[in-house]
């Protein structure tokens, strides 16, 4: 037979996976806020331009001409299949989640430093990282096909990264007889 015991979420580690992530999805919103600011309308590529691949350019980056054609098609791409509200949208919800990756950061260093931290806090800290995920998901699910095959599978991931987050703050949050000390 098996003897149940009670087991305790250590909600330090939460705290500690929390900066992880939090520095990580940092990183992935300024990327998608750079993208959305350097990739605009009426840029070269939207208009036809052809790129300018110039050999010492492809020698010194290392690629061939077929990649560098590629990449400017790749932008092509992304301008041709955004529909007009799609980079405003991406602008807002990238800056929310670069806030609240920064919120989550904080949060984990005081989960993990046993510090003063307000239960609330903690859980609307991760509900809002899910909730810009399920915005973020909706966006990219209205778009086109090249522009959903882009974003979704990066999308997803961070949905389940945080609602796994989520839960687990969640259940370790009402296991804590007296919430965070």
């Amino acid at each position: 037979m098996s003897e149940v015991r009670d087991k305790k979420i250590d909600i330090k580690w939460i705290g500690v996976v929390a900066v992880l992530f939090g520095i990580l999805l940092l990183a992935n919103h300024g990327n998608e806020l750079l993208k959305q600011l350097v990739i605009t309308p009426l840029s070269a590529a939207e208009l036809g331009i052809p790129a300018d691949c110039r050999a010492d350019e492809l020698e010194e980056e290392n690629i061939s001409l077929l990649e560098c054609r590629l990449m400017v098609a790749n932008v092509q791409i992304t301008l041709a299949s955004s529909p007009d509200w799609f980079r405003p949208v991406m602008l807002l919800l990238a800056s929310l989640g670069s806030l609240f990756a920064v919120l989550s950061v904080y949060v984990g260093i005081s989960l993990f430093s046993h510090s003063k931290t307000k239960p609330l806090l903690v859980k609307i800290c991760f509900g809002a990282l899910l909730s810009t995920d399920l915005l973020m998901f909706i966006a990219a699910s209205n778009t086109g096909p090249l522009l959903r095959a882009h974003y979704l599978s990066s999308i997803l991931l961070w949905l389940f990264v945080h609602a796994t987050l989520f839960s687990a703050v969640i259940v370790g949050l009402n296991r804590e007889p007296k919430g965070i000390d």
